[in-house]
């Protein structure tokens, strides 16, 4: 089982990447149960937690959790997250937590949501097909940490401003969100402006 590691009285948290794939989970469950996307594996947990992390860098101008990904031979891995997880292999990861102890902030569960609704239909070997063929992974040295500004300056170039894709679909979820980013955009932590969806692979 993933455990958070923070109290629930903790409001100014970072998010750790635990607390990261730990939605990314809870996501999927919800998707397969809906039978519209199979439980992920190891390896494309590995690949949607790098994803989240370039489109906040790109959008938000900071990481959305600390720990480093590195350069592996299989794309972009995050280390602490591979040695908790890497018994299962190839296997669907069913690992559960209770999401009442998933702490994150309600903009960045839709930056989740919004990388897992445009990435997660695709399999696990796709995944690391596009992060072999695009992005920093091919420029950084082998098992070394990928730089944060080499994944800003990436995901930057390959976003496409479009308001009216911004996931959730419905209008009262749209209002919701631009609301989220309006706050957010007030209070000097992103540029409305930049605000898109993930350019298609």
């Amino acid at each position: 089982m993933l455990n958070s590691q923070l109290s629930d009285e903790n409001v100014n948290f970072v998010p750790d990447v635990i607390d990261i794939a730990n939605y990314i989970l809870e996501v999927s469950r919800e998707e397969a149960e809906d039978n519209e996307y199979e439980l992920i594996s190891h390896m494309k947990l590995q690949k949607l937690v790098y994803f989240c992390q370039g489109y906040s860098l790109a959008l938000y101008g900071k990481p959305l959790f600390t720990e480093n990904i590195e350069a592996w031979g299989h794309g972009p891995v995050c280390p602490k997250l591979y040695h908790l997880l890497k018994g299962y292999g190839s296997s669907p990861i069913t690992a559960t937590v209770d999401p009442e102890k998933i702490l994150l902030h309600e903009h960045e569960k839709f930056l989740i949501r919004m990388v897992y609704n445009f990435y997660g239909q695709y399999s696990a070997s796709r995944l690391r097909k596009i992060t072999h063929e695009y992005g920093p992974w091919k420029d950084t040295p082998s098992s070394t940490v990928i730089s944060l500004e080499s994944m800003a300056l990436y995901f930057k170039s390959h976003i496409e401003v479009n308001p009216d894709n911004i996931p959730p679909s419905t209008d009262e979820e749209k209002e919701e969100i631009l609301k989220i980013l309006e706050e957010a955009e007030a209070n000097g932590e992103c540029n409305l402006s930049q605000f898109c969806v993930p350019m298609g692979t």
